[in-house]
């Protein structure tokens, strides 16, 4: 097996647990690899820490995968594979789509796979995992029986490994369209040009607790294919869908006509110019949900998106009845629970308006989280009452 050596840094990290390892973290041997491979990670004194998927290529040079004499294989991936499947018919029981692979979160890093009820779409993103891939597949399609499955792998992380990008069927039939359903509500992912591999399947259980809260008029703005906007028409008298996206508001409308709701009406436009045109109008609401896509890219981008953050949620709070409730979203990484709570806090002093928190959640089960690893937590949301 070749091996790397950790330098006093990178060992640090993997004593805090951190399973990423970046190219200044390591120090080559020669015997080191100049191509993506499986390799053993040794301490100072060469005694070995654990075994890893390592890329030259990459700045995120190596992902722990194992840690102590225990080696990276079929076997223990494969048997990984089935932990996480078991663990989704755990947690995402009476759902026909979610996440069944999270990548770290499940020990497999840089491989995520979706479930939209009879179709899979996966996506690889480590260059060094490649080897194992198909014994994978077959262990997923002989659990799962899918019509099909798809290769999503047109992301641009795909570059920073070295990989091609890559969008192809690789069993059976993948519709351009897969319904599914979503606690009595039918939704439409598309996995060949969605959002992510075709929906917002990290927000599934959020949709859910969005509808409980929904009364009298309800605004979902960045609506895009009506997750939230569905959920909301099943109390609400009626739902207006933002986006600006026609494509997607399209497929609101679409969707909402086949689960036979009337009460759901959209439009079109820039979502700051349409939530001022609202205020402007005389429109008031008595839920308000935003689900912005991530304004914060990286921590280089955070003070410009905590300014926008804060413009669409005071925005949103003067829309509020009395006793109105708001539930707003982040999905950016580089944003903390305290700044996105502090920065709501800042929006509702502008406003002049006061609020209850009613909850603070994450992403869906079926996307779990690692304590050592932070990078797994990025979603964060926040349901407020003006009171």
């Amino acid at each position: 097996m070749p091996t790397l050596e950790l330098r006093p840094k990178g060992l640090r990290r993997l004593e805090r647990g951190h399973p990423w390892l970046f190219a200044s973290d390591l120090r080559a041997r020669a015997d080191t690899p100049e191509e993506p491979a499986v390799v053993d990670v040794l301490g100072a004194r060469g005694e070995r820490l654990g075994q890893g998927f390592y890329n030259p290529r990459s700045k995120l040079a190596l992902r722990l995968v194992t840690s102590g004499l225990e080696a990276v294989g079929p076997d223990l991936l494969e048997a990984r594979l089935r932990a996480a499947i078991r663990y989704r018919e755990r947690v995402a029981e009476g759902f026909e789509a979610y996440r069944v692979v999270h990548a770290d979160a499940d020990g497999l890093p840089g491989f995520t796979v979706d479930k939209y009820a009879d179709v899979l779409v996966y996506q690889l993103h480590a260059a060094a995992l490649e080897p194992f891939l198909a014994g994978l597949l077959e262990l997923l399609t002989a659990h799962y029986r899918p019509r099909g499955v798809l290769a999503r792998n047109d992301s641009g992380l795909r570059a920073l490994e070295g990989l091609p990008r890559q969008l192809e069927v690789v069993r059976g039939e993948v519709p351009e369209v897969v319904p599914y359903e979503e606690a009595g509500v039918t939704l439409f992912a598309r996995p060949f040009d969605g959002q992510k591999t075709g929906a917002f399947l990290d927000q599934r259980e959020n949709h859910v607790y969005a509808g409980t809260l929904a009364a009298g008029r309800a605004l979902d703005v960045f609506a895009y294919g009506g997750g939230f906007a569905l959920q909301l028409a099943g109390r609400a008298e009626s739902v207006l869908a933002v986006d600006s996206s026609e494509g997607a508001l399209e497929g609101v409308k679409q969707a909402a006509a086949y689960n036979g709701l009337s009460n759901v009406a959209t439009r079109q436009g820039d979502a700051f110019e349409t939530l001022r045109a609202l205020y402007g109008a005389g429109e008031r609401f008595d839920t308000v949900v935003l689900d912005p896509p991530a304004f914060a890219k990286s921590r280089q981008h955070l003070a410009g998106a905590l300014r926008g953050y804060k413009d669409i949620n005071l925005q949103a709070m003067r829309l509020l009845k009395p006793g109105g409730r708001l539930v707003s979203a982040s999905c950016s990484q580089a944003l903390s629970d305290e700044a996105f709570c502090a920065m709501l806090q800042d929006a509702a002093a502008d406003a002049g308006r006061s609020f209850r928190v009613l909850a603070r959640r994450g992403q869906a089960a079926c996307h779990p989280e690692l304590l050592a690893l932070p990078e797994t937590h990025y979603l964060k949301l926040v349901a407020l009452e003006a009171v």
